[in-house]
C-alpha cells in the first residue's frame, strides 16, 4: 500500500509497558481531537474481535509506526514476528516513518535489534525510566511534533471547493421567427464598377438635357389658296359664240 493511502498511526508497544503508553496518548491527543488522526494500539481491540487480524489491518493502514522499547518490547516473541518485519517492510518499500523511543533500559539488546539501524527520539542510553519528568515530557513534545510535521506535509487536507452555482435557466426561445439576414451582394470587380457608374451618369445626363429642351409645336397647315373667280367673257368671244336657237312655243 503506497505512503499516501497510509493515514494512521500505528504503536507498537509491550504491556509491561502500558504507563508510557498513557502518557504518549495524553501527548498526542490534540492530534486526534483537531486534525482527526488515527493513532492505534491494541486496545482499541474490542470484545470478540479477531484480534490478530485487526493488528495486521491497522499496520497496513499505518504512515508512522512507534516503537516503545524496553527489555520487555525485545523480548515479546509476538512483537518480534507479527509487528516488526511487516513495519520495516514498509519503510523499505513504501516509505513508511518509524520512532523509536527507548522506555527502560536496553542497550546491550537493542544494539542487536534491526530497529538500531534507525534513528530513535532518545538514545538507549537515556531511557525515559531514567530521566525527569519534565524531560520525559519534552521527549514527548518531540514526538508530537514530528507526527504534525509528516501529516501536514504529505497528507496535507485538500482544498475545500467552494460550491458550484446553480445552472442559469436557458433563455426562451421566442415564438416570433428571427429574420432572416440578406446576403449582402458580392461586390463586382473595381472595372466593371466603374463601366456601370459611368453609363449611369451618361443616362442621367442625358435625361436632364431632354427635360430641359422644350418640346417643337407641330407644323401649322398650310393655308388653301382660295378659287380665282372665272374670267368674264370678253366681246369677241361672245361675238363668235353661236347664237342660241329659241325654244319652240307649245301648242294649245
Amino acid at each position: 500500500m503506497p505512503a499516501s493511502v497510509r493515514t494512521s498511526v500505528f504503536i507498537s508497544y509491550s504491556h509491561a509497558d502500558s504507563q508510557w503508553l498513557r502518557l504518549l496518548n495524553t501527548h498526542l491527543k490534540p492530534l486526534v481531537r483537531d486534525q482527526n488522526l488515527e493513532i492505534w494500539s491494541d486496545q482499541k481491540i474490542r470484545k470478540g474481535e479477531r484480534w490478530r487480524e485487526r493488528i495486521h489491518q491497522q499496520m497496513a493502514m499505518a504512515r508512522v509506526g512507534i516503537f516503545l522499547v524496553s527489555a520487555d518490547f525485545l523480548a515479546s516473541d509476538f512483537i518480534h514476528a507479527e509487528e516488526l518485519p511487516p513495519l520495516l517492510q514498509a519503510a523499505d518499500r513504501e516509505g513508511a516513518t518509524l520512532l523509536t523511543i527507548i522506555v527502560r533500559p536496553c542497550e546491550g539488546a537493542f544494539q542487536d535489534s534491526p530497529l538500531s539501524e534507525l534513528q530513535s527520539i532518545n538514545g538507549p542510553r537515556t531511557p525515559l525510566s531514567g530521566m525527569s519528568r519534565t524531560q520525559r515530557e519534552q521527549v514527548m513534545v518531540e514526538v508530537y511534533n514530528e507526527l504534525r510535521s509528516l501529516f501536514r506535509s504529505s497528507a496535507a487536507r485538500p482544498a475545500r471547493r467552494k460550491p458550484a452555482a446553480a445552472p442559469k435557466p436557458a433563455a426562451k426561445k421566442s415564438a416570433v421567427p428571427a429574420t432572416k439576414r440578406v446576403a449582402a451582394p458580392i461586390a463586382e470587380p473595381d472595372s466593371d464598377a466603374a463601366a456601370k457608374s459611368k453609363a449611369i451618369a451618361r443616362s442621367k445626363a442625358i435625361a436632364k438635357k431632354k427635360a430641359a429642351t422644350p418640346a417643337a409645336k407641330p407644323p401649322k397647315p398650310a393655308a388653301k389658296a382660295a378659287p380665282k373667280p372665272a374670267a368674264k367673257p370678253t366681246a369677241k368671244a361672245a361675238a363668235k359664240a353661236p347664237a342660241k336657237k329659241a325654244a319652240p312655243r307649245p301648242g294649245k
